[in-house]
Parts: C-alpha cells; structure tokens; sequence
C-alpha cells in the first residue's frame, strides 16, 4: 500500500469532490483487496455479504464490517510485530481488540498532525494535557485515551500534564501556565469529561478565571459522561469559555478503530471528512440516506493497512450536511452527529 503517500502530499481539505472521490475509490478498493487477501475473517465476511470486488463501481458498494466485530475476532493483515490497541469499554464488557504495526501507526502519526494543524498554528510547540503522565506511562495497554493523548502530544516540543496522581489539578502548575504563557499560543487537550471534570470544576472550586489569551483547545470523545450528568455541548462550550477565556475551541469525532483520521469540528458547528476518511449515512435498512437525512454512521479510512478497519458501520447516527460548500472554507464531507443508536452496546465514550 505503498500508493498512500500521494495522499500525504496534500492539504486535508483541498480536493474537491470529484477528484477526492475518484482517489478515495480506487485506494479503498484496493485497501479492501488487500485484506481480503491477508485477513482470512474479513475475507469470509466481505464474500458472504457483498459484491465480488471487480464488480463494484462505487463506493458505497464496497465491502464494510460491523465496528462490533473487532470485540469477537482478532483481525490481522500483516505479519509484522504488533502492539495492540483496546477500545475504552465500561468495566465488564468486551472491549475491541485493533492491532497496530510500525508502518501504520507512522502513517496514523502523520496524518493526525496535518489533520490538527489546519486548525491551529504550525507555529504552537507547548501541549498542555489534561491528563496524569505517570498513569499513561504505567498503562499496560493502550486504551482510546492513552491513544489519544500520545498521538496528539508527540506533534509538540514541550509537553505539560496538568493532574496529579489522584486525578485533581495541580494548582501550581496552572497558575505558572497563566504566568507564563499569557501572551503564547498554546494548545489544550483532552477528553470532553476530563476538561469538564478535572478542569472546569476544579478552576471553579479554585475561583481561577483564566486571562484574555491565545489559546486554543481540542476535545473529543466523554460525551456520554456529560450527557449522564444533563450538561449539553452547548452548556459545555459557554462554560469553557466563561472560565478559561479560550475562543478559539475544537471537538472531534472518531473512534479507536480508525485512529489517525479523526472529523474535526469546524468553526460552523460541523464534523469534517479529510482526503484520509469519507462517510456515509444509512438507514434502517443499511440503504444510503439522502443529505441532512440522520441515519447510521459509517466511516472509511485510508489508513488501516496492518488490521481491516478501513470501512466500517458504527452504532452511531448522523447526517451528512453538505460537500464541499461549508462556510469554513474547507472541501469535503461536513456532518452533524445526533447520537448513538438506542440499546446499542455502550462502547466507551472517549473513542479517538
């Protein structure tokens, strides 16, 4: 799959549909090729439900596996050394099982930072992570956040943790942070429950108001932490930006299956597909859903080349908005996501 590197030439969002189309097709068609020819599951699977793959034109013919599928079989297409990744299920359930190797993991590296540095300045090198160093060091295995955090820091020099051991935030090293990078760019990451919880709360308990600033922040996943505790994203965003001061704040959908090749949230309110992923929406009878039609996600991505997880339907619904014409300026895909489908298996909310 050594054809991937025409894609990491070029800007994340600036092709058009028909040109981004035609590429997405063909590499996906052959992303599905070759794991057919290397994943025995998957091979099963795509030949009971689908089209022979030399009789498919479009992409939404292509061959797409269930993201729960990765709970039951251990899904391999290379033969490379491995490190496992785990989706962040509650206690007691099954929890997805993805297997990483050097080649994908560096392209998944790649892209995640071309993909955060449309959206912020090249030019920030301090990370401040809402998270507990020593936790993510000690984690045998690497869970959605773990993932997360690990993906986005490495595309900076200095790296400040912002919790200690027991999770609270250190007090010190805020303030310090407000001292010294008053007049910085900067960026702050972390899960949507974690900046509420071990941020928010805690500047509020503090009384900490963060100055005027520069800054910038990028959450994703711990939605269903938030929505437990009736805080909607609109509640969630006034607050941020009452107490911390930072205008200038980023969501992201995705989920640990497809890492890399996060939808960013634009400054119009929408979730954006990139030249690395595409989406489409179905309904109840997994036929494709018209625009601004909400219906069952499924995401595609260039970037899974050592497990199958390039095509696949998730237990969420959404609605494709529009293509190429979103007043942010960037081409592609933008979509509105709604929730996850009722009933469905809780798989853990902070999905990168």
């Amino acid at each position: 799959m050594n054809d991937i590197q025409q894609f990491l030439n070029l800007n994340p969002y600036e092709l058009k549909k028909e040109d981004k189309n035609k590429l997405f097709f063909t590499f996906q068609k052959n992303l599905s090729r070759f794991h057919k020819k290397n994943c025995s599951e998957y091979n099963k699977i795509s030949s009971i439900f689908f089209k022979k793959l030399n009789k498919i034109n479009c992409l939404s013919d292509l061959p797409y596996i269930h993201s729960n599928i990765f709970k039951n079989f251990n899904l391999k297409s290379t033969n490379s050394n491995f490190f496992t990744m785990n989706s962040s299920g509650t206690s007691g359930q099954v929890k997805s099982k993805i297997n990483i190797d050097f080649q994908t993991s560096i392209i998944q590296a790649e892209v995640l930072k071309k993909i955060i540095f449309d959206f912020i300045p090249k030019t920030i090198d301090t990370i401040i992570i809402i998270g507990n160093e020593k936790n993510i060091k000690k984690q045998k295995y690497f869970d959605a956040k773990t993932v997360a955090i690990k993906g986005i820091s490495r595309n900076f020099k200095k790296k400040i943790f912002l919790l200690k051991e027991n999770n609270s935030m250190d007090k010190k090293k805020i303030i310090k942070i407000i001292k010294n990078y008053k007049q910085n760019k900067i960026l702050f990451f972390g899960m949507t429950d974690n900046i509420w919880d071990n941020l928010l709360e805690e500047l509020k308990k503090n009384k900490i108001k963060f100055p005027k600033n520069n800054w910038y922040l990028i959450h994703g996943g711990g939605w269903k932490k938030l929505q437990n505790k009736s805080i909607s994203k609109k509640k969630f965003t006034n607050e941020l930006r009452k107490i911390t001061n930072i205008r200038k704040i980023y969501n992201y959908y995705g989920m640990i299956e497809q890492a890399g090749s996060i939808y960013m949230e634009c400054e119009e309110g929408y979730f954006h597909s990139s030249i690395f992923s595409d989406i489409l929406i179905r309904d109840k009878n997994l036929g494709v859903e018209k625009n601004k039609k909400f219906g069952l996600i499924q995401t595609m991505s260039i970037l899974p080349i050592s497990y199958p997880g390039h095509n696949i339907l998730t237990e969420d619904m959404g609605a494709i908005i529009g293509e190429d014409n979103c007043k942010c300026g960037r081409k592609g895909k933008y979509f509105s996501y709604l929730k996850r489908v009722k009933n469905a298996e809780a798989r853990g909310c902070s999905n990168v």
